[in-house]
């Protein structure tokens, strides 16, 4: 994958604003390892059997991941999945503090291109995988102006490149502005991406009357029901869940085609309450 014209945009763009030599450095490094992220790969459909051998790098990754924000969850009394703004804002407020917050400012223009091409990529493999009915709710659906619609493929696909952008960014500002001798809550986050996660959310789950926060990664894998979204959850030692592009988040099927000992109960992005 050849990134070299990004990264010469992100050198100039840190010679722009005069940043040290020490700092564009970390800024180049942390652009290429997000650049690196092959969405294309994230997007190809895995044969089911090869997917569940990477479980267990991926359940630590997820673990990680999940102890990098428990520490803010807990600081600040809120869910893991409210906690990953606190370190965003806090690098944010030392940016302006440490005199860089313009240079960011352009250099997220670069990683927002790189979210896009994620998106873009996350769009063509909805279009060729199953995909849930068009949404029917007794009016017309205006698949023109579909952004504010009820959920379907497209606005999927578009969430993944959102969510997609906050992570790269939310990295790349915190390995900038990161105190000496700590670590970056969301390099956990990045690995999973270069891992081939389509999607990272923490998720508020119910099973055998336990309500907890899960988190919850989207793999595109080929199984039975064609190719589909694999849902893997926290500490499941194989994929039992997928969605079809489009699916809302609280309803999964499983991939045995029995009855689905866990409900999704709640999400941070409330647009996706069913009715």
């Amino acid at each position: 994958m050849n990134y070299a014209n990004d990264i010469a945009k992100a050198e100039v763009i840190t010679k722009k604003y005069r940043m040290d030599d020490k700092i564009s450095l970390l800024v180049l490094n942390a652009m290429k390892r997000i650049l690196a992220i092959n969405e294309k790969n994230t997007f190809a459909y895995q044969d089911l059997a090869h997917f569940e051998k990477s479980l267990p790098k991926i359940q630590g990754m997820k673990k990680l991941a999940t102890e990098s924000f428990r520490q803010f969850a807990t600081r600040y009394h809120t869910s893991l999945c409210a906690s990953m703004g606190f370190p965003m804002m806090n690098a944010i407020t030392d940016s302006k503090t440490a005199g860089v917050y313009e240079a960011f400012y352009e250099i997220f223009g670069i990683t927002n291109a790189k979210a896009k091409r994620f998106g873009l990529a996350a769009l063509y493999s909805a279009i060729k995988g199953e995909k849930t009915n068009i949404p029917n709710n007794g009016g017309i659906y205006n698949i023109v102006f579909d952004r504010d619609s009820p959920w379907t493929y497209r606005n999927e696909a578009e969430h993944m490149e959102e969510y997609a952008r906050y992570h790269f960014n939310s990295y790349l500002i915190n390995e900038i502005m990161k105190k000496p001798n700590s670590t970056n809550p969301f390099d956990p986050v990045i690995s999973l991406y270069e891992s081939g996660a389509a999607d990272f959310i923490f998720m508020q789950t119910k099973q055998d009357g336990i309500t907890e926060e899960r988190l919850c990664t989207f793999h595109t894998v080929k199984t039975s029901a064609g190719d589909v979204i694999g849902v893997h959850m926290m500490d499941d030692d194989r994929l039992q869940y997928y969605r079809k592009w489009g699916d809302p988040y609280f309803k999964i099927r499983t991939i045995d085609g029995t009855t689905a000992k866990i409900k999704i109960v709640g999400i941070a992005d409330q647009r996706f309450i069913p009715d």
